[in-house]
């Protein structure tokens, strides 16, 4: 299994930053591009569906949840394994770090460094959303 950890500074209290980015089946309040989101519980546990622009849709189990972090898997067809971990690292009363951490094991190893890539950006892509859902970052123009 291979470990992408990305991180980032929010000048808020992890408790204002956990409100936005913290409830797995609420990921539109970050991640506004998504057309549709929805959750059920079913005998394997906790899924939500995203529906993406284009109408594909994507579905995420629920592995682990705490206080201050959740992480869930995929089925992709590119992967042996995917989990996928969002967190908030307290600071002090008025700040805070942002983690997304990846665990992945691509099914064709000569692959690794180009899917790392794209992970990483993605991993990026989606702490710079969540920031711009705290007013932390400018909003697309």
């Amino acid at each position: 299994m291979h470990d992408l950890k990305v991180s980032d500074e929010a000048a808020l209290s992890a408790e204002a930053v956990w409100a936005v980015i913290g409830d797995f089946s609420g990921v539109r309040k970050w991640a506004p591009a998504l057309e549709a989101e929805s959750t059920e519980v079913t005998p394997k546990g906790k899924v939500r569906t995203l529906t993406m622009p284009g109408g594909r849709t994507v579905q995420e189990l629920l592995t682990d949840e705490g206080p201050w972090h959740y992480t869930y898997t995929l089925d992709r067809p590119d992967m042996n394994a995917y989990f996928s971990t969002v967190s908030v690292v307290p600071g002090d009363s008025s700040s805070c770090r942002i983690e997304y951490v990846l665990k992945f094991d691509p099914k064709d190893a000569s692959t690794l460094e180009a899917t790392t890539e794209q992970l990483t950006k993605f991993c990026r892509g989606n702490i710079k959303a969540m920031k711009r859902a705290l007013g932390l970052e400018p909003a697309r123009t």
